[in-house]
């Protein structure tokens, strides 16, 4: 091909290809809610990204789940591994499937997060998913398949405890807010979790939830299971990252533009970032003074979620309002089909 020939061609596809990223941005699928839980429905616990290495967990929640009245099915992926995974990609995301299309079967609960969601977002079938509503939760790496079912079928997914979390009173009472009452709620730290809540920038702001593991969520950036970010108010928790991988995972979205898109940020949980050498770093306050205090959007800090025990379970894709001052999210409308 002549050397004008493919600078003309190339051009051409390049403005296609931009007039079609700025199409799909502006695009998205309406939520779509699972219906609400009763007591004696099914739950299928599953594990589709690491390894179970204490399987008492599995009978700890099995009962947990029991004493709040359901019923338990526990997936064969609870009890293999395979290096660090619980069993292969293909053996995980087929019984993930497996349970979207099992009609008895009224809600997922993933058992844990680790690693390897990503790997089986490709193998999972979205038309099925999207035929087949119905409540899955977890959070940590999990946060990636929640919301790749959100972005790819409209459907509300939950960020929430996983089987291997503690499920206080707390966390437990939250859970039954969210997927069995399913009336708006507020969720507003209990009283033994208001040390770290922090105002960088006041105000209220509304829009749909998205969000989880900042890790998880720079990872999914410029993939095609990454949010529609336009209107949403991001909700960010990490575990063990030190303060420069959490400055550069924010630059991340900064620099995707994400911030320009928002309505507002909810920083939950960050256990463990601090520098391994003070001195010789800025501490995880001086990270969020230099990318929060100057946005157009509120943002507030510590709020009850992430790797810690009393937990929020947020929606993802409902339309929340967020309090920056009052350190308070308030979904305005129904989480579940009730």
């Amino acid at each position: 091909m002549k050397r004008r020939k493919f600078i003309k061609n190339s051009a051409g596809l390049a403005i296609g290809a931009y007039a079609l990223s700025s199409f799909q941005d502006k695009i998205e699928s309406p939520s779509k809610k699972p219906k609400g839980l009763i007591k004696g429905d099914l739950i299928g616990i599953t594990a589709p990204a690491g390894s179970i290495w204490n399987k008492a967990h599995v009978t700890k929640i099995e009962r947990i789940l029991a004493d709040l009245g359901f019923r338990t099915i526990v997936g064969e992926s609870n009890y293999l591994q395979e290096g660090f995974l619980a069993g292969s990609d293909e053996i995980r995301a087929k019984e993930l499937m497996g349970m979207f299309q099992d009609k008895s079967i009224r809600a997922i609960l993933t058992m844990r997060g680790g690693w390897g969601c990503a790997r089986i977002l490709d193998l999972l079938d979205y038309k099925v998913i999207a035929a087949n509503p119905k409540v899955v939760m977890g959070f940590s790496d999990i946060t990636s398949l929640v919301n790749a079912i959100y972005t790819k079928t409209g459907l509300v997914t939950y960020h929430g405890p996983c089987g291997y979390s503690s499920w206080g009173d707390f966390s437990t009472q939250q859970v039954v807010n969210c997927l069995v009452k399913g009336q708006p709620y507020t969720m507003k730290n209990p009283t033994n979790n208001l040390e770290d809540l922090k105002t960088w920038n006041s105000g209220t702001a509304q829009g749909k939830l998205v969000g989880g593991n900042l890790t998880v969520i720079s990872s999914m950036i410029g993939t095609s299971f990454e949010p529609n970010w336009n209107d949403k108010i991001l909700f960010l928790e990490e575990i063990k990252e030190e303060p420069y991988r959490v400055d550069r995972m924010l630059w991340q979205l900064k620099q995707a533009e994400v911030f320009h898109k928002i309505n507002g940020v909810v920083l939950g949980s960050f256990r463990k970032c601090e520098p391994e050498e003070p001195e010789k770093s800025f501490s995880l306050d001086e990270i969020f003074k230099q990318h929060f205090t100057t946005v157009p959007f509120p943002v507030y800090q510590g709020a009850s979620f992430g790797h810690i025990a009393p937990k929020f379970t947020l929606p993802i894709g409902v339309n929340v309002e967020m309090d920056a001052d009052n350190f308070t999210i308030r979904t305005l409308e129904k989480s579940v089909v009730v």
